[in-house]
């Protein structure tokens, strides 16, 4: 502004008055402006006083003269600040730059720096006038906005969401990427409306326009449609978003996201595809099909239950499915029920069921947890299953039980009384039945010796066969005793060198073996838990058995050996495979026997030969077999006529 010298005082006066109010002004402009006035001279030196910048910074009169303003400025600020001060004072432009003073409080402010370059009438430059704008709050607000928004644009990245823009005047159309990969784009490419409304399917355009209408009502906008991509494939998207007007309340931009839902809605079909499947399969079963949430809340009923009780969905829903249960098995079926519900375990329950003709039937009713991969109770699933039919079978299974059992005990009783009768038959067969034997033996004796010569031939003859007989009758009384005691006694273990067995029992048949002038040779035999007295019988009936059916025409010889190993090691079926045997074989090189006879021979009685060819009681065999099974062995025989015969022992090493 360019001012007149003033001629009078009254212009003086006009004059001041405009300088002062100009000041006023000045003044007020930079109170409403809440800053910081201050001047510095042509060089860009702060000088004089500076009342607003001592009040604000603290500094003194000295400190902040001519550059010493600039420690009142972040050191990392300082610098950068002098630069572009300088900068402006050597082009005599306006100064625009922001920048951290430390206030007196010893805090940090944000201020933003304004300064323009006075000039004197004849265009020097006179001085700057700065005013410092505290934005410490502005910064504030605008660095939250910054942190928002990308906090929100990750938790829109990391949720897999696209955003959009739509400008409803202009159909100008702004998009994330992942909003173009949603419509099957790998890159970013610019795109019109048109064509991105191209890939919707065209039975869901109206879906879409639908949602667009009601969202000009509501200010919502949510829909699903089906999207063609460029291969033609098939995908799902949601879109949901928020309509926006202008002053005429007129929809004039959308703002939205859009998720690609092809996942759950293939998962959606999958589900529905199998609850088809499930309720098809469950209604063509015979049992009853159920299922309960995870409150144990029945929910589904299959076919069966309404043809098995007779009611519908509706009567079952208002009164309850109990109401099908026996009066007697409601509070135990309760209790079973909410068991199973707290714990998580199946649930296994036998209880009865009105059919829908009033009879009650026995149902077996079980139900387990369906869970998720975290082992979260997702629902129950149950069946219930008619097992009247096997209650009765049980039922009538446990009554013929009892009478068994009950039989069972008399049979016990009557057992005991035979055994009692037996051993009395034992001991009148070896004392009293075998006295007159000897006395029968005795006589018929002397009198051979002694009248043999009065008898005539015939007579000679009787009484030789009387003589005979009387022996063979006491041959079989001892030898039925020996059969019977493998029964009756008392099995006692011990564990026996063989060999040294077998040299007792070729001392005791010395007499036979030397009138046999036969050979008895042995191996080196294994030590074997047996029952004493019974193996001591069974080897001497063998031996006595390779003796009598000895050939004439060579002297017998008998081999005893033996051998330890597994079951599966000697080729025999009826032996255990993983079962360690002693395997014991006695041969002999006598008349032998036909192989088909190999079972035979064991029999009770059995002979294969006549009686006068050669003598025995056809028990020696069955008593050797009876001794085998008692320790828990088997033995098999084989034989070939003339050739001799070998008996196979088979004893579990125990």
């Amino acid at each position: 502004m360019k001012i007149k010298h003033p001629h009078n005082n009254a212009e003086l006066n006009n004059a001041l008055q405009k300088v002062i109010i100009s000041e006023q002004r000045f003044e007020a402009a930079v109170k409403a402006v809440e800053g910081i006035l201050w001047t510095n001279n042509a060089n860009g030196e702060m000088e004089g006083e500076q009342l607003g910048w001592a009040e604000l910074t603290g500094q003194t009169f000295e400190e902040y003269q001519g550059y010493g303003w600039a420690k009142a400025v972040h050191p990392d600020d300082a610098q950068p600040t002098v630069n572009a001060w300088n900068e402006a004072v050597q082009d005599r432009k306006t100064f625009i730059f922001e920048h951290r003073v430390k206030i007196k409080d010893g805090s940090w402010r944000n201020f933003s720096i304004r300064a323009i370059p006075l000039f004197d009438t004849n265009g020097n430059l006179r001085e700057w006038v700065g005013v410092h704008i505290d934005i410490t709050e502005q910064k504030m607000a605008a660095q939250k906005i910054k942190d928002n928004e990308t906090k929100l644009n990750l938790i829109i990245e990391g949720s897999e969401l696209g955003t959009w823009e739509l400008n409803l005047k202009t159909n100008e159309v702004n998009y994330s990427k992942k909003y173009l990969e949603i419509f099957g784009y790998k890159e970013y490419v610019p795109i019109s409306h048109a064509d991105l409304i191209k890939h919707l399917h065209p039975d869901d355009l109206g879906i879409r326009l639908k949602a667009f209408e009601d969202a000009k009502q509501t200010g919502s906008l949510q829909y699903e449609a089906r999207l063609i991509w460029s291969d033609n494939s098939i995908h799902w998207m949601e879109g949901k978003g928020k309509m926006f007007f202008d002053k005429d309340n007129q929809p004039s931009r959308v703002m939205g996201i859009i998720r690609d839902i092809t996942a759950e809605k293939n998962h959606r079909v999958e589900l529905e595809e199998s609850e088809q499947k499930f309720r098809l399969l469950a209604n063509s079963m015979a049992q009853q099909v159920w299922t309960a949430d995870t409150q144990g809340n029945l929910n589904y009923f299959n076919q069966s239950v309404f043809d098995f009780s007779g009611l519908t969905l509706e009567q079952i829903i208002k009164d309850g499915w109990l109401q099908i249960v026996h009066p007697e098995d409601r509070e135990e079926n309760i209790q079973q029920w909410i068991k199973a519900i707290s714990t998580g375990k199946d649930f296994l329950f036998e209880h009865r069921f009105r059919r829908y003709d009033g009879e009650y039937r026995w149902q077996l009713s079980r139900a387990i947890p369906q869970k998720d991969e975290h082992g979260n109770i997702q629902m129950w699933v149950g069946t219930s299953t008619d097992i009247q039919n096997q209650k009765i079978f049980a039922n009538e299974l446990e009554r013929q039980v009892q009478e068994r059992t009950k039989e069972l005990a008399q049979n016990n009783i009557e057992l005991e009384k035979t055994n009692k009768e037996l051993e009395a038959f034992t001991y009148i067969s070896s004392h009293d039945l075998q006295e007159p034997l000897r006395k029968i033996q005795t006589f018929a004796t002397r009198l051979l010796d002694k009248e043999y010569n009065n008898l005539s031939e015939n007579g000679k003859d009787h009484f030789r066969r009387m003589h005979n007989a009387a022996e063979r009758m006491q041959t079989l009384i001892n030898d039925l005793l020996a059969y019977s005691r493998t029964n009756t006694f008392e099995r006692k273990y011990e564990k026996i060198n063989l060999n040294k067995m077998i040299e007792e029992v070729k001392e005791d048949m010395q007499e036979e073996l030397l009138q046999k002038n036969a050979t008895l040779e042995a191996a080196q035999l294994c030590e074997i838990n047996i029952i004493p007295f019974q193996f001591r019988q069974l080897l001497h009936n063998l031996i006595s058995n390779s003796l009598k059916f000895s050939n004439p025409n060579r002297a017998p010889h008998l081999k005893i050996k033996n051998k330890i190993g597994k079951g599966i090691e000697f080729k025999n079926n009826k032996l255990l495979d993983s079962t360690t045997y002693c395997h014991i074989s006695v041969s002999d090189n006598g008349i032998g026997f036909e192989q088909h006879f190999s079972e035979k021979i064991f029999e009770l009685f059995q002979r294969l030969h006549g009686k006068n060819e050669y003598n025995g009681t056809g028990i020696g065999l069955a008593i050797v077999k009876k001794i085998v099974e008692n320790h828990n062995g088997i033995i098999t025989a084989k034989g070939q006529l003339n050739k001799g015969a070998t008996f196979d022992i088979y004893l579990p090493m125990t």
